[in-house]
């Protein structure tokens, strides 16, 4: 057989399959099945929009599949310009408006979030944010067995707010999706490592390492070898916090190897940035610059890679500055302005703080929605049931305050029986030794503080009015004053002990009386001033200050009195 005829057999055979490929639309009664079901055969095209058109064919026939049939033209036509495009947009948006007009909320959410995942690819986050905020007050409601292809609509979410650096409520609709997904799956695997990811971001590395060592099990299990490569390139970050470099290293050569040999240029790109910033921090820079060309070859060729390319020119300044050089600094440096520039309306953090702050902005009013609601809601029924309950609440309060007014009675008489029956039990057991006397001062001192903080806590309770009305506890703190009697007997036992510094006080310092001799008397048995504050009734300065006027009175005799005498 001569060449042409082996040319147009092979060109009739690829005709001949090319036409025989027809999307096959199923007419269960289970709707939500029929449409997964068109979404699972969705291919990509690349150039050929003539094929995808054809293929697509059967869709545009069914009016309630509309919406479905502009969502995959969108996309088919994004592959082929394989940048942002206004004919897909168009479509995109003429898809949101045809499953508004089926009022299907499956199909609304399902049209948002296919243009929303267009958006997120090439980081128009500004964009994609209020979609982003319909669907999630549209599907919070919704049961999952009501939304199409739930695990993976659960997962963009999830995604996408984690892009956003929300990652309580990424976690929230990544346990969502890992619920739904069928397990032994890639898209399992693709939850869980994105589940590790979350973990990875609020440093709780022990449940990272975890999922992520689940995700690289699940993937080998499965021959999912990119997404085995991608759990190891994370599972490094795991290791590089945890101080092992050379285990990070290992696991980002692994994953580079791998994404080349099964051409995931993305993964590559991600995994070289990462392993040249481990290179750069072990000081090994030619290994760095290695990696980092290897990223930069790839980042360049396309737009959405902008971030990725300035990340890899910041290394690359940090690489001359260690080395001392300026080669093609400033070529770097004027490249590096015009991506930030550029980023500032795209993939950069001002982008991404203008959509959290949206996001902020509409849960924010939404809260305020819901209280409103609430609070009118309950407003209503006040006034409902008020007429029929008012008669009964008034007798309940009246009882509730009785009864309650009783029990603070009880507790405060209760409280001062307790006080009062130490009192007298303390004043029974002092005897006629200087040692019983000591000992009755220092627990009377202990009861008056006591009885102080008890006065104290009660002005800040609800027995505060109790207080104020009758005064027990304050006529209790003034009966523990100490009468004359009690300091004339204490007086007595402190002679019959320390006759020598007595008499001396007496005869040498007849003019020390009163509070002036019972504050040395009590410092002489060391009593602290803190206590002598409470025994005195006078405050902790003007103990200080009668201290400081005694020693200056007794002079030289203050050694004396103070020292040998015992």
């Amino acid at each position: 057989m001569s060449a042409k005829k082996v040319f147009f057999f092979i060109l009739f055979c690829y005709a001949f399959v090319t036409n025989a490929q027809k999307l096959q639309i199923e007419t269960s009664k289970n709707e939500l099945k029929n449409i997964e079901s068109i979404l699972l055969q969705e291919k990509n095209f690349g150039t050929d929009t003539i094929a995808l058109s054809k293929y697509l064919a059967p869709l545009n026939k069914i009016t309630k599949y509309q919406s479905i049939y502009k969502g995959l033209l969108a996309n088919g036509y994004s592959n082929y310009y394989n940048r942002r495009n206004k004919t897909s947009e168009n479509y995109y948006l003429n898809s949101i408006q045809k499953a508004k007009d089926s009022h299907s909320i499956s199909l609304e959410i399902w049209t948002k979030l296919n243009y929303i995942n267009y958006l997120y690819f090439y980081r128009d986050y500004i964009t994609l944010t209020p979609f982003l905020l319909e669907i999630m007050e549209n599907i919070e409601p919704l049961p999952a067995k009501e939304i199409v292809n739930a695990d993976e609509t659960y997962k963009r979410i999830g995604w996408i707010l984690q892009t956003f650096g929300d990652y309580d409520k990424s976690l929230h609709y990544l346990k969502l999706a890992e619920k739904q997904a069928v397990k032994n799956t890639s898209e399992y695997a693709s939850i869980l490592n994105s589940i590790g990811l979350n973990y990875l971001y609020i440093k709780d590395y022990k449940m990272a390492s975890h999922y992520l060592n689940e995700t690289a099990k699940m993937a080998k299990l499965i021959h999912d070898d990119v997404r085995y490569a991608k759990a190891l390139g994370d599972l490094a970050t795991v290791s590089q916090q945890n101080g092992d470099f050379e285990t990070a290293i290992a696991f980002l050569k692994k994953d580079i190897q791998i994404s080349e040999e099964y051409k995931s240029d993305q993964n590559t790109m991600y995994a070289s940035i990462l392993l040249a910033e481990l290179f750069l921090k072990k000081n090994r820079l030619e290994e760095s610059l290695e990696f980092l060309k290897k990223a930069e070859n790839i980042a360049v060729k396309k737009s959405y890679f902008k971030k990725s390319e300035l990340q890899i020119i910041k290394l690359k300044l940090k690489i001359l500055q260690q080395k001392n050089s300026v080669e093609n600094e400033l070529n770097l440096r004027r490249r590096m302005v015009a991506i930030e520039d550029s980023l500032q309306k795209e993939d950069g953090d001002v982008a991404i703080n203008q959509a959290n702050w949206i996001i902020e902005k509409n849960n924010y009013q939404q809260r305020i929605d819901k209280e409103k609601y609430k609070y009118e809601a309950t407003l209503k029924k006040f006034y409902i049931i008020i007429v029929t309950m008012v008669a009964s609440m008034v007798l309940l309060i009246f009882v509730y305050f009785i009864k309650k007014n009783n029990d603070r009675q009880l507790q405060y008489d209760e409280k001062v029986k307790a006080l009062a029956s130490e009192k007298a039990k303390m004043e029974q057991n002092v005897q006629e030794t200087l040692k019983s006397q000591i000992e009755y001062l220092k627990e009377k001192n202990v009861q008056i503080k006591n009885l102080k903080k008890e006065i104290e806590n009660i002005h800040d309770s609800s027995l505060h009015y109790l207080e104020r009305r009758k005064g027990k506890l304050n006529a209790l703190l003034q009966s523990h004053a100490m009468t004359n009697e009690e300091w004339a007997a204490f007086k007595k036992e402190f002679q019959k002990e320390l006759p020598r510094f007595y008499a001396l006080l007496q005869d040498d310092f007849p003019t020390i009386i009163g509070q002036d001799k019972r504050l040395l008397l009590l410092q002489k048995l060391d009593f602290s001033n803190n206590e002598i504050t409470e025994l005195l009734q006078m405050t902790n300065e003007d103990i200080k200050e009668s201290k400081q006027k005694l020693r200056e009175i007794l002079g030289d005799k203050f050694k004396v009195l103070f020292g040998r005498f015992s």
